[in-house]
């Protein structure tokens, strides 16, 4: 599992909710807002993101502080520490 920087989260996760909704379907102006609304969590819990999930292939999994993972859609995943990043 890679442990980025809050910053490095926070513009991955920027990044894919702009890709997905658009930039035109973001209505503030504050990226935490923005990306609270989202995905429904903040960068700050974010304990680290795993790359690679059994059956899925190479990806982007947000594990969280509370143990929950998310991919980059948002969307809950298993959290199973053993169904990612094995090569």
């Amino acid at each position: 599992m890679l442990k980025p920087d809050i910053y490095s989260i926070e513009a991955l996760m920027k990044r894919s909710a702009t890709k997905l909704v658009g930039q035109a379907a973001k209505n503030t102006n504050d990226d935490t807002a923005y990306i609270k609304q989202f995905f429904g969590f903040l960068p700050q819990d974010v304990e680290g993101i795993h790359t690679h999930k059994d059956g899925e292939g190479d990806g982007v999994w947000f594990r969280l502080k509370d143990g929950r993972v998310f991919d980059k859609q948002g969307r809950p995943w298993s959290a199973n520490h053993a169904l990612y990043d094995k090569d």
